[in-house]
């Protein structure tokens, strides 16, 4: 599987766990192994990304941030493309369809000293962090976190109301990550995350447009319902992303990436990320839900820049 793009690198990728085999949540992580999927990435098409870190052994992740910020220092176009960090987890739900694929067993509650770890071996480059509003503590978690400059969205969550997350979005929650994944499959009709989210107007909407996470019709429910300012894509890409169909162990959990695409957990029954770049989404977009070059360019570079304060 190849994602070739005729065009100068353009799109910003918040959210990118791995691709064309290179995972940032395993133990193994190399500055060679980062450089390589920097170029890989930037040669499909993605300008900037966030490495992202999902729910795990946190000495894994601490070693991994370590490494990452080594990569930087010593390769002039791994500063340029790294950008940031995203910090997705451990502060998110345990319970099944809201922790996705996440490992349940790392899932921790909201905790300045653990974030505060993170950020200091990063050297201040965690820019993004995905929480869940309903644990208790999180409205005061994220009011810390905020006023350092970092932005928190809200995801992998229980809570679907406006009522529910109004205190966090209050404290400084400025998006919603993965908005209509990391929930439960059977939700409320009325009372939901998506429809809190749509008319949430303080908060930024981070979706996965690659044709497995959300249907063309939901794509374009958020388009037509929501200000252009506020959409941001994002790719959730996993390792397996470029590599041939098969079965893969994802985030510690078995996968299998079929041969559209699309990458699950048979035992949970959700997915595991993506293996869509960017540039293939913005097709995608344009060609299936109509939006402009323009308008492309503002969810999947310009808006993701704004949302982390770049």
């Amino acid at each position: 599987m190849s994602f070739k793009n005729d065009k100068k690198p353009l799109w910003v990728d918040l959210q990118i766990n791995g691709y064309g085999g290179i995972d940032f949540n395993t133990p193994d992580l190399s500055v060679d192994a980062v450089k390589t999927i920097v170029r890989r990435l930037n040669e499909d098409g993605t300008a900037a990304f966030l490495p992202t870190f999902v729910t795990g052994d946190p000495k894994m992740v601490l070693e991994n941030i370590r490494t990452i910020v080594k990569a930087r220092k010593l390769d002039p176009v791994c500063e340029k493309t790294i950008i940031g960090l995203h910090l997705e987890g451990p502060f998110i739900s345990p319970h099944l369809g809201a922790v996705g694929t996440h490992p349940i067993e790392w899932v921790v509650p909201p905790s300045i000293e653990r974030f505060m770890r993170y950020q200091d071996a990063a050297e201040g480059l965690v820019k993004l962090i995905t929480v869940a509003a309903e644990i208790p503590g999180m409205s005061d978690f994220v009011k810390e976190v905020s006023s350092n400059g970092v932005t928190v969205s809200l995801g992998h969550q229980m809570a679907s109301t406006k009522e529910e997350i109004a205190s966090c979005i209050a404290s400084g929650a400025r998006a919603f990550t993965d908005l209509g994944n990391g929930i439960p499959n059977m939700i409320n009709r009325h009372k939901n995350i998506i429809f809190t989210a749509l008319t949430e107007d303080r908060a930024s909407i981070m979706f996965i447009p690659d044709g497995h996470h959300l249907p063309d019709e939901m794509l374009k429910l958020y388009v037509r319902a929501v200000d252009l300012k506020r959409l941001i894509a994002v790719s959730d890409s996993q390792y397996p992303a470029g590599m041939a169909p098969g079965k893969y162990s994802v985030c510690g959990a078995n996968a299998v990436l079929e041969e559209n695409g699309l990458l699950w957990n048979p035992e949970r029954n959700c997915l595991v990320g993506a293996t869509t770049p960017m540039a293939q989404m913005m097709r995608l977009m344009k060609e299936r839900i109509g939006l402009s070059e323009n308008e492309c360019i503002a969810i999947g570079r310009d808006n993701p820049l704004r949302l982390i304060n770049m």
